[in-house]
């Protein structure tokens, strides 16, 4: 595939953007980054970070890592911008992503399977250098530790339910096509079919992710 989502070109999508330092509070990048970027380094990793904060740093490094798993698809993922960055609000969003991403590509099982798997490395690959950053700015407290933790669960959770609904799709369709003779019409009506409910999905995930007010995450049931 050569196409490109969200204005993200699979060249650009093997760093966030941002230096660990943009993320603690007084100096802009620029300033930190500088000819005395060591030294700034240094007296950063005795600042804390606000919870907001390190929830954005994960979430731009899991867009980041995500994003250079897909480069041998040329697909890539818009960054996650939230109002709030929670850990709800970031799973949610980057969960829209992927089902999107999947719903708009994939024309076979094959490929469908591809961009979910590598979009899953992606995540865990995130979540595992958004700890590292932060352990090494000597700000992964027990909070920020927690709400990373509530991230990845919620992330494997929405992953899980897709992959669910992906068996679901492929094996209905495989069904119903055992019992039919096939045709090309049969065909193309059975891959809208699919595609059409796979985006669905997404868009249950993105409404779910606008609902700041639920108390529990929505991933871990079927629908």
């Amino acid at each position: 595939m050569d196409i490109t989502i969200g204005g993200l070109s699979s060249q650009q999508s093997g760093a966030s953007g941002r230096s660990a330092q943009s993320y603690l509070p007084g100096q802009s990048d620029s300033e930190k980054t500088g000819n005395n970027g060591a030294s700034a380094f240094a007296s950063a990793t005795s600042v804390s970070l606000s919870s907001e904060s390190a929830v954005r740093l994960s979430a731009d490094n899991i867009v980041a890592a995500i994003n250079e798993s897909l480069q041998s698809t040329g697909l890539s993922i818009q960054g996650v911008d939230p109002n709030h960055f929670t850990p709800e609000a970031v799973a949610d969003r980057i969960l829209a992503r992927v089902g999107d991403l999947i719903a708009s590509n994939a024309s076979s099982e094959a490929e469908a399977r591809e961009i979910f798997d590598q979009a899953s490395e992606g995540i865990q690959a995130g979540l595992e250098d958004a700890r590292e950053i932060l352990d090494g700015l000597g700000a992964l407290n027990d909070e920020i530790n927690g709400n990373i933790s509530e991230t990845e669960d919620r992330l494997n959770e929405g992953l899980q339910s897709i992959e669910q609904r992906l068996t679901e799709l492929y094996n209905s369709s495989a069904s119903e096509e055992a019992g039919e003779a096939a045709t090309p019409e049969r065909d193309e009506q059975v891959l809208q079919s699919q595609v059409t409910q796979t985006a669905q999905a997404s868009q249950a995930y993105a409404e779910a992710g606008s609902n700041a007010q639920r108390n529990t995450p929505r991933y871990g049931t079927n629908g």
